[in-house]
């Protein structure tokens, strides 16, 4: 009885922890350059038992355990493309990443949304510095980014943007809402598609997200149940059987 009272628990609290990735997936439904998560569940190792008699010892089969929360997983997928008519916002039309970096460590994403900082460089909301191929850009004019990601200042070309994809996306760790760690290098693409005075939206669809959650929902109740009649079960065999 104990067994099937575990067994629902450690359902309940892996569907309180997928609950909590799509509320988040929910808020950031129009944050830039955002990418969704879910939460992957596993079985326990399952549990052989035995059949004993007098002669032989027969396997009669295995029970579950449970379920465990296993990992994180971060869809990559693109988002929608928002027009602005922002000259420095910037998306990236097909594969690709930006290169950004906040003085300790570089990070890659599809958040376009950028801004010109105090120094005059082009940068995130954050405040990390927008990489091109030759470091920092430093923005002291009017702005034309062309389709490959040439960057003109005052008509003059100054650098290129650095677009890159990296050696394993499976590697790629989420920090924040829209960067992401990576680890294995990258590679920079000879050919980007960058489109100027617009920016990738999030990867979020409303009404999947609202689909899992009640879906969610109703795995919850349903282990809710199984623990209510396994307490009802045990009361009885507490308070009815033992005086038979």
């Amino acid at each position: 009885m104990l067994r099937g009272l575990y067994t629902a628990a450690s359902g309940m609290n892996h569907e309180l922890k997928r609950q909590d990735a799509i509320a988040n997936n929910l808020a950031n439904i129009n944050t830039a350059g955002f990418k969704k998560d879910d939460l992957i569940g596993a079985a326990f190792q399952e549990e052989l038992y035995y059949a004993v008699n007098r002669r032989q010892v027969q396997p009669i089969g295995t029970a579950p355990l449970g379920v465990e929360t296993d990992q994180s997983y971060t869809y990559f997928t693109p988002g929608s493309i928002i027009t602005t008519e922002n000259p420095l916002d910037l998306a990236i039309i097909g594969e690709g990443y930006f290169v950004v970096d906040n003085g300790v460590n570089q990070y890659l994403t599809r958040n376009g949304h950028f801004t010109r900082n105090a120094e005059g460089y082009l940068a995130t909301d954050n405040g990390d510095l927008v990489m091109g191929v030759n470091g920092a850009i430093r923005l002291d004019g009017p702005v034309t980014i062309s389709a490959d990601g040439e960057v003109r200042v005052n008509d003059q070309v100054v650098d290129s943007l650095l677009v890159v994809t990296p050696n394993d996306e499976a590697s790629l760790v989420k920090e924040g809402h829209s960067r992401l760690l990576f680890a294995g290098g990258w590679t920079r693409l000879d050919y980007p598609v960058v489109q100027q005075g617009a920016y990738e939206n999030s990867n979020v669809n409303t009404i999947e997200e609202m689909t899992k959650m009640i879906a969610v929902v109703r795995a919850y109740e349903s282990n809710q149940k199984v623990i209510a009649v396994e307490d009802e079960v045990m009361n009885k065999i507490a308070n009815e059987i033992g005086r038979v």
